[in-house]
């Protein structure tokens, strides 16, 4: 079952929601620094810092940027405490690439710069701005948590352990996660990394119990933001896969079902537990699922694994027509698609054009056919794409800042530095991304070529199943009675039976039964 096979590689989170404010901290007390100051540098450093606390950061951020570039490596006190400052001026002026750039100086000093504990908060500051950085959460993981301000080391601990989640270092990735404080609004997602980390490491008992904890915690607490409720789902859902790995299908079932028809999820979990039922052996229920997920309310979905289950049932059913003409659907709606998506990949040998073109897919929004809305999908339903996307979106918009400005400090070199910088690391993420996007749409390709190839299997063996049939027919031969008998369901008061009659209700979904009976023997 390809989907539960590949659901664990395919959580990668957003770390935390936007819009945390940067506080100063130029009340820190830090070691000072044996290193002979001129008077000349000292005086400018503290015009700079006197137009910084008048909020004046344009005429701050050139004084800093004057000292910063005397020396390539900030060694005196006065340039490490430029260096730190003009950090933090271009984060107050909306430049969070310039910022991290600056302040990632200081990160690579190590602690040996009398800054490099007080930038850690910041780096957490610019987590939330340009989450999408590939590089930031390496930054970050260059710190312990008892470099940080104990405010934060909850964070910390939570962007370090993503760090070595994404990296697939399970272990360490558990070791930073179980540090989160659970009053932190970090708690859900670092249980829920946690949980994930143990199912890659074939645990499913701490798995388990970290899912818990995650539902405790969206459940108990007082403010249950979008956020949370969907956590709540995920946890509820991942537990549902744990259970259903370790063949404990009736407890599994029981947790798809907690997933509400409202939730994002709820597709996820109406097609998982349809692979659940058919391993308990209740095909109708099974089939009952996929018929709503085949519903016209679902149209624009994309599941293709839903046919080549009814189809396998359909052969366990030894109904070979319907079968047959499942899989000749299937290929029928899902070669072309396979076509077009390869056809797209081959077209774009250079990453940035392929990033380029599904750029404009995207913003074409509404006007895309229904078909290239599937392609699109499939290339941005990945996280780290998304955010890489919003990355790029957001190296755009700080250089339209720059440009669009009329001041006289848009023409400083400070200025054309960061235009310079910042678009060699827009290359560089758009580069990225059309990589990874092409990477993505390939996994879709060669995943549609497994359906097809096991769609091909299936009508091998139902050819091979005819012929036998056939010759049994032609010998005078009694077929064996090995068929499984349709089930009839009783209803209660609450439920009434209701045929189908070719028209889908909303309130219905989920709650389909599809009546088969085995032909195997007849």
């Amino acid at each position: 079952m390809p989907r539960l096979h590949r659901w664990m590689l395919l959580f990668s989170l957003l770390a935390a929601p936007t819009g945390v404010y940067a506080q100063d901290d130029d009340a820190m007390n830090f070691a000072p620094v044996s290193v002979e100051e001129d008077a000349e540098s000292k005086a400018e450093l503290e015009e700079a810092l006197k137009a910084y606390k008048q909020r004046d950061f344009l005429r701050a951020s050139l004084i800093l940027h004057r000292l910063v570039s005397r020396n390539e490596v900030a060694a005196t006190a006065v340039e490490q405490k430029s260096e730190y400052t003009l950090g933090k001026t271009l984060y107050r002026l909306g430049l969070f690439q310039a910022s991290l750039n600056f302040f990632d100086r200081i990160v690579q000093a190590g602690p040996d710069h009398r800054y490099f504990k007080a930038t850690c908060k910041w780096l957490y500051y610019l987590s939330r701005k340009i989450s999408g950085d590939p590089g930031l959460l390496e930054k970050i993981a260059k710190f312990t948590p008892q470099d940080c301000p104990a405010e934060f080391r909850s964070e910390l601990a939570f962007l370090v352990g993503q760090f070595h989640y994404v990296k697939g270092a399970s272990k360490k990735a558990i070791e930073n996660l179980t540090q989160v404080d659970p009053k932190s609004r970090y708690f859900p997602k670092a249980r829920f990394l946690q949980g994930i980390s143990h199912v890659r490491l074939e645990q499913p008992k701490p798995a388990v119990e970290a899912f818990k904890d995650l539902l405790r915690a969206t459940v108990e607490s007082d403010d249950v933001t979008e956020d949370l409720r969907y956590f709540n789902q995920l946890a509820i859902l991942s537990m549902a896969r744990v259970f259903y790995s370790t063949g404990q299908f009736n407890t599994a079932v029981k947790y798809y079902d907690q997933i509400g028809l409202d939730s994002t999820l709820w597709l996820d979990s109406l097609f998982e537990a349809s692979w659940t039922f058919f391993r308990m052996n209740n095909h109708e229920k099974a089939l009952g699922n996929l018929h709503t997920l085949s519903s016209p309310f679902f149209s624009d979905e994309y599941v293709p694994e839903g046919p080549i289950l009814k189809a396998v049932i359909f052969y366990a059913n030894c109904d070979y027509e319907r079968t047959k003409q499942t899989i000749s659907d299937f290929r029928l709606a899902y070669e072309p698609l396979r076509d077009e998506i390869k056809g797209y990949i081959e077209s774009f040998s250079d990453p940035t054009e392929f990033y380029d073109f599904l750029t404009k897919l995207q913003d074409a929004g509404a006007s895309m056919s229904p078909r290239v809305a599937q392609i699109l999908n499939a290339a941005f339903q990945d996280k780290t794409l998304k955010r890489i996307n919003a990355y790029v979106r957001e190296l755009d918009k700080e250089m339209d800042l720059i440009r669009r400005s009329k001041s006289t400090w848009s023409k400083s070199q400070l200025a054309q530095q960061i235009v310079q910088e910042t678009e060699v690391i827009k290359s560089l993420a758009v580069d990225e991304a059309g990589r990874l996007a092409k990477q993505r749409l390939k996994r879709v390709v060669d995943e549609l070529n497994d359906l097809i190839n096991q769609s091909i299997k299936i009508e091998f063996e139902v050819a091979s199943a005819e012929k036998g049939i056939l010759e049994n027919k032609l010998q005078g031969d009694a077929p064996a009675q090995r068929g499984r008998k349709g089930t009839l369901y009783a209803t209660d008061d609450e439920h009434i039976y209701w045929p189908f009659s070719g028209e889908y209700w909303r309130d219905e979904l989920g709650y389909y039964l599809y009546t088969i009976k085995s032909e195997c023997g007849r």
